[in-house]
């Protein structure tokens, strides 16, 4: 959650870095004026960022009105005369890096001792007119300093560093080793051959390597060039599709409903996911891959998969609205709606919290409230819809033929209508008139009903006997002459037979798309109030990432590469703006994704905060290894198969993971990259694991999300309008990659969810990895792993060798990838043993082949449990 949710009502936060320029002369101060001390010391320190430039937070510090007045928190940064209650003092103690001000480092002791006695005393300030003659609050603006933030800057040329000492496989090794070298350190013995096939495997594809690829790797005499092939291999698999198209997804924030409270069914939303797993395996350039999802379809109208792609922008959280919704409501649900697609856009290709701008100037980073709804108006002109997949000629021909059936429905269905009516206001009155004899009333009150039905009284008994004296559409049609009923007969048969001749509605895909060819205006919301409408913004970017080319050049030149006439072209013009290397947000992007890519690959990114680059971002471990990358990626295309080659073949890379306790104190969170950390299975990446060993893993790609068997108490939601099915088999059809299973965002299934699984409420960059009991407990209770043990040990008895030594060792080629020490087959032979015993005991009816099987398959269930199995390394 960024800063300015985590506390919506502070003083923002206030002053700026420590050592910042000085705007305008700084007061002389002595000990003999202890107010121009203060007052210097805010100079120096605060009026960086809280001076006549910029008033970050909407607080001036450069004159006393400015600094008793209320900033955008509603509280004022000094409260003359209470130190003690004044935000700035607080500011400037906090203990929390996240709240002490200046951000870059803490004033001295005395220096907060002489503001908390200027206070104290009054606060005073000088009036010979050296301060400005106005406070008034200024949008914030973007300075030349501000760009020369390390990510902020244009992409720069970086030399190989000269490697000393160590092993070189690709340009990565010479900067991890020069980073090695400046702590005395080294890298790890490479991995053993079992490891690194096992690693690689897992990394690119998500799935264990089977026996036969393990036995193949490890015999290779030439192991250079035997492991080049398979890093090859792999790149090239489908699989590595559907195991990076997954990391894509959580950076989207993917689901298949719409979340909140009703957490809508979005049957259609699958295309996009098909669209990221085809163009990384096509290996589509990330540019491109960029520029489709935010306008695909005003890049390429005629390309069905780039439609889809802008499902991107759509696959947020979102809610079915009802009719009966007022429309402020629905105006703040729009709004919010319009910040996530903004948020995400910001989080996912520019590591930015560029939502935190919504309600007031960023805090920390240089993106001022106008450049958010900036970005907004380019979004402001569409929604997400369902949209028809198909050439524009096929979408064009598939809508008029549909449109053309709806009439002639309509049509019949109101010709049927009226006819109906016509013939009940003919026959009803007398129909209903006869049922008035059977009524359980006087013959004054049946008299009264046929003579005067519109009395109160007689409207009252109508009401009382309605149901008794109401008129059935069948009683119509009984009473009825031939010649009307041969009519009406006539009627409803043209209806059916044209609901029979119904034309398909041809394929579509949850997207975005445009209202039309006319931007719909948007404004600059003061503190987010969407009620704010004076104003008016349009189309733009952040400021600080836009060198020497406009928002209307971008645009413009978006218009000019088209040829439709029912939409905008602003999100085309964001596209080419978030992709120019050379004048737009290109260096930032290359940056961001490199960074993901080396994070799924290490674990933790060369940048540990993948979604925020900015102020409050670490720094990169290895700045001149990140730009070398990003400048790499860049020149050789966006190709994010080279750079996977690029990162696999390093030395780096295939380091060991063995911990040295010495390397440890020197680096005790291995930032320098002294071995390759040991990590955990992802959830979706053990499921599929369980269901590869096996045997069941169904392979099928692309098409509709399948629903997963989830039990029934795990489903605590009860206001859903898509309710989650009870009674879903466990058959072929539901084990399938995990990365095609319906994520239903309020029903997470509990397997995934035990093991850490992104709720996708929001962009996820990073995956937390925790280590509870509900994971061993999910082990053991879960019914789809004892199912896929169950499994494992159907397969371990079709397979040749009946003796119990024999399957575990078979058992230990397909679960680790390796063969059982003698300890560990002797341990499994007498596991086996204790089993059966125990098996017979409380099942004395068994067969003693069924009890068999159970013995073997809750062994094959405790190697699912096994950290071995779990972790990669």
């Amino acid at each position: 959650m960024t800063p300015h949710l985590r506390s919506p009502y502070f003083l923002l936060f206030a002053l700026a870095a420590i050592g910042g320029a000085v705007l305008g002369p700084v007061p002389a101060a002595s000990a003999a004026d202890p107010d121009a001390e203060a007052r210097s010391i805010l100079t120096v320190n605060c009026q960086k960022c809280h001076g006549p430039v910029k008033q970050k937070g909407g607080i001036r510090l450069d004159s006393r009105d400015g600094a008793v007045a209320k900033g955008d928190s509603g509280s004022p940064a000094i409260t003359p005369g209470k130190a003690a209650s004044s935000e700035l003092l607080r500011r400037v103690t906090a203990k929390d890096v996240n709240e002490r001000m200046p951000p870059d480092g803490a004033l001295t002791v005395a220096e907060i001792d002489a503001l908390r006695k200027w206070i104290d005393a009054g606060a005073a300030w000088p009036k010979d007119g050296t301060a400005p003659a106005t406070t008034a609050k200024t949008e914030l603006v973007v300075t030349d300093e501000d760009r020369r933030h390390w990510a902020f800057k244009p992409l720069a040329k970086v030399e190989l560093p000269a490697a000393t000492s160590g092993r070189v496989r690709t340009s990565i090794d010479p900067f991890v080793l020069a980073g090695l070298a400046a702590k005395k350190l080294s890298p790890s013995p490479p991995a053993d051959p079992r490891t690194l096939i096992r690693r690689v495997t897992f990394d690119v594809t998500g799935l264990p390597p089977t026996p036969d690829e393990v036995q193949a790797f490890v015999r290779a005499g030439d192991q250079e060039a035997a492991y080049e092939v398979l890093v090859d291999r792999l790149l090239a698999s489908p699989q590595y599709g559907e195991r990076w198209g997954r990391h894509w997804l959580d950076v989207a924030r993917y689901a298949d409903s719409g979340g909140y409270e009703s957490d809508t069914d979005r049957p259609k939303a699958y295309h996009f996911r098909d669209f990221v797993i085809k163009a990384l395996n096509e290996d589509m350039p990330f540019d491109e891959f960029v520029r489709r999802q935010l306008a695909g379809d005003e890049i390429a109208p005629d390309d069905p998969r780039a439609v889809a792609a802008t499902g991107f922008l759509a696959a947020g959280p979102g809610e079915t609205l009802p009719d009966t919704l007022l429309e402020e409501e629905r105006q703040r649900l729009r709004y919010n709606e319009l910040d996530d697609m903004v948020s995400t856009t910001g989080a996912a290709l520019l590591g930015l919290t560029v939502g935190c701008a919504r309600c007031h100037d960023h805090k920390f980073d240089p993106i001022p409230t106008r450049d958010y709804y900036r970005l907004l108006a380019g979004l402001h002109s569409g929604n997400r819809a369902e949209v028809l997949l198909g050439t524009r000629v096929e979408v064009e021909r598939t809508t008029r033929v549909r449109a053309a059936w709806e009439k002639k429905r309509k049509d019949a269905e109101g010709d049927l209508k009226t006819w109906r009516e016509g013939q009940r206001a003919v026959l009803g009155p007398k129909l209903r008139a006869a049922k008035f004899d059977t009524l359980p009333i006087s013959d004054a009150d049946k008299k009264l009903l046929r003579d005067n039905p519109d009395s109160p009284e007689a409207k009252a008994l109508a009401k009382k006997h309605e149901r008794a004296i109401a008129v059935t559409d069948d009683e119509v049609r009984a009473a009825a002459d031939d010649a009307a009923r041969r009519h009406e007969q006539e009627l409803a048969g043209r209806l059916a037979d044209l609901k029979k001749d119904e034309p398909p509605a041809g394929p579509s895909a949850l997207a975005f798309k445009d209202f039309g060819p006319k931007p719909a205006a948007s404004w600059l919301f003061r503190r987010g109030d969407f009620h704010d409408r004076t104003i008016p913004v349009e189309l733009g970017f952040l400021t600080v990432l836009t060198r020497g080319k406009a928002a209307v050049d971008y645009w413009n030149e978006a218009k000019a590469g088209g040829d439709r006439g029912d939409t905008t072209y602003q999100r085309r013009a964001i596209a080419i703006w978030v992709t120019d290397a050379d004048r737009g947000a290109g260096p930032l992007l290359a940056r961001v994704i490199v960074n993901r890519v080396w994070q799924h690959h290490f674990g933790e990114g060369l940048v540990r905060t993948p979604n925020d680059f900015g102020a409050r971002g670490d720094r990169p471990t290895h700045p001149e290894l990140l730009e070398w990358l990003a400048n790499d990626f860049v020149a050789h295309g966006w190709k994010l198969k080279r750079l996977h080659r690029l990162i696999l073949l390093s030395a780096t890379y295939r380091q060991g993971s063995t911990f040295d306790p010495e390397k440890s104190k020197a680096d005790p969170d291995n930032r320098l990259l002294w071995r390759v950390r040991p990590r955990r299975l992802e959830a979706e990446v053990l499921r599929d694991a369980l269901l590869a060993v096996g045997g069941t893993l169904n392979s099928e790609m692309y098409g509709p999300a399948f629903k997963a068997p989830i039990p029934a108490d795990a489903m605590v939601a009860r206001n859903v309008k898509s309710p989650y099915p009870l009674d879903i088999p466990d058959t072929a059809a539901v084990r399938r990659r995990s990365v095609y299973m319906f994520h239903k965002r309020v029903i997470p299934h509990p397997l995934l969810q035990a093991f850490d699984a992104p709720d996708a409420q929001q962009c996820a960059g990073q995956r937390a990895t925790t280590t509870v009991v509900p994971q061993a407990l999910t082990l053991l209770n879960d019914p789809f792993v004892r199912a896929r043990a169950s499994d494992f040990a159907g397969r371990l008895e079709k397979e040749p060798g009946a003796a119990a030594a024999d399957r575990i060792d078979r058992a230990y080629g397909l679960a680790f990838g390796r063969p059982p020490t003698g300890a560990e087959r002797s341990a499994g032979v007498e596991f086996l043993k204790a089993q059966e015993r125990d098996r017979s005991a409380r099942q004395p009816k068994a067969a003693p082949a069924e009890v068999r099987r159970l013995a073997l398959t809750d062994y094959c269930q405790v190697l699912f449990g096994l950290n071995e199995f779990l972790y990669v390394d």
